[in-house]
């Protein structure tokens, strides 16, 4: 009979997500045994719980996760027209900017271009930029970078910018550390 009572508080618990103990005072009239096993049951169910929430979080939030950011330096007369990126060869995203979006980004906003699941190891990055330079010459340039993406997630910053001379743009990439 309490081992049926235990399977049943189990059964229920994984279906709720939640341990609920309603036979507290059945409990007490079955001795001191029950208590301290229905307390072994309750550390044994919040010990699953735990582990249950940490696999979904890895499902829902995989280490595979990469993203690519892009950025306009604050100030900066660059004009961003488009961007195309290439992930290993392969197309991944497009995004046109609309005189909006432009002006969000030069107020210290940041447009999220990319995001995915990529594997470990080597790649490179190739983003075709079309604009305009702090001297109204329109562009179209190619940035290349590669990385090493590890076990953990990947975060990476495109930022636009005026060059020294405020002639014309340039791009930098940078690696985010970001750690669960």
């Amino acid at each position: 009979m309490v081992k049926s009572l235990v399977q049943f508080v189990i059964v229920c618990s994984l279906v709720t997500g939640s341990f609920l103990i309603p036979f507290t005072s059945y409990a007490d009239d079955m001795g001191s045994s029950v208590p301290s096993d229905l307390q072994n049951l309750k550390e044994s169910v919040l010990d699953l719980n735990k582990q249950l929430t940490q696999l979904e979080d890895e499902l829902l939030y995989p280490s595979s996760e990469s993203a690519l950011f892009v950025s306009i330096e604050v100030g900066s007369t660059v004009r961003l027209v488009d961007i195309n990126v290439l992930l290993d060869g392969q197309h991944v995203a497009y995004h046109y900017y609309s005189p909006q979006e432009y002006a969000a980004l030069t107020k210290g906003g940041m447009d999220r271009i990319f995001h995915g699941n990529i594997s470990t190891g080597q790649h490179e990055i190739k983003a075709i930029v079309t604009g305009y330079d702090p001297l109204g010459k329109s562009f179209q340039r190619v940035v290349s970078y590669s990385f090493v993406k590890g076990q953990d997630r990947k975060f990476i910053e495109l930022r636009l910018s005026d060059d020294a001379n405020k002639s014309q743009a340039e791009f930098d990439f940078h690696d985010w550390d970001i750690n669960h």
